[in-house]
């Protein structure tokens, strides 16, 4: 799961990258052929996303331009297709409503496949990632593994699934009265700022995530204990948008064919979290 801005930015913000081409593969027609009627006469598709989670999806300081796994992979799926890509970025729980209500032509934004979710959504599982604790390594004398949380509180990213692992697993392991307290905050960069005022002390973040901070500031942070829930991150289409999905997933298949999946992920310093095979619905928890 992942970090979130603190307001949803609307249609108005969305941003618009072309990724037009003159000439594809006699494969990249095939693949084409098989969208839906209405995205092939549109001539784009349209991820939704949920900035801002370094290494996949952010912008620099002071510049609107899209970065990332994802955004790479999803300019490499509609580049593939003969598509635009037009992304539009929402806060964390707008994401399925932006789906299912067809504003939206899919998610990729490290948005975990869960079987709960599978009731309104279609995944194809493209990333693998599990949950960690981090802290500022001003508490690593004092916070060395998860049980040393209990009793302490930890900044969680607003309405993802780190909340209930956080709170589920500090039930499973700390006594009744010294639970860990989980408060709910929208962005990483808050969560750092709580934990440096002393209202938090640790944070949960992807794995992912947690070596993207440490390499940008290094020394600065540490990871607490292992790395649980180990899970995949889904590309996901609404129910009645199979055809869709589909499409994507045939082209996924040809992008990892070729080493476009592998030269994207080797990109970011994400080679150990490719997957073997793009699984729909892969989640069984």
């Amino acid at each position: 799961m992942k970090t979130i801005l603190p307001m949803m930015l609307g249609l108005a913000s969305a941003t618009f990258i072309s990724l037009a081409g003159t000439a594809y593969a006699a494969g990249d027609e095939k693949l084409a052929a098989a969208l839906p009627e209405a995205v092939r006469t549109a001539g784009k598709l349209n991820f939704t996303i949920s900035l801002a989670y370094p290494p996949m999806e952010y912008s620099d300081a002071g510049s609107t331009e899209l970065k990332g796994f994802d955004i790479d992979l999803a300019k490499a799926i509609a580049e593939r297709l003969g598509l635009m890509a037009e992304f539009q970025n929402v806060e964390f729980p707008q994401l399925i409503p932006q789906v299912v209500t067809g504003r939206s032509d899919m998610i990729i934004t490290a948005f975990s496949d869960k079987v709960e979710r599978q009731t309104q959504l279609d995944f194809i599982d493209y990333f693998k990632t599990g949950n960690v604790f981090y802290s500022s390594v001003d508490h690593q004398a004092e916070i060395k593994t998860e049980a040393d949380l209990c009793g302490k509180t930890v900044a969680v990213a607003t309405g993802t699934s780190w909340v209930t692992w956080a709170e589920e697993l500090g039930k499973s392991i700390c006594p009744a009265d010294k639970l860990i307290t989980v408060i709910q905050i929208p962005t990483q960069a808050e969560h750092i700022m709580q934990i440096r005022q002393g209202r938090a002390q640790a944070s949960v973040i992807g794995l992912e995530g947690l070596l993207d901070l440490m390499k940008q500031e290094p020394g600065k942070f540490y990871q607490i204990g292992e790395v649980g829930d180990v899970n995949h991150y889904g590309i996901a289409f609404a129910k009645a948008n199979g055809e869709l999905r589909d499409a994507v997933h045939a082209t996924l298949d040809a992008l990892k064919a070729d080493g476009t999946y592998a030269q994207i992920l080797d990109r970011y310093g994400l080679k150990d979290a490719g997957v073997e095979e793009f699984k729909i619905n892969g989640a069984t928890k």
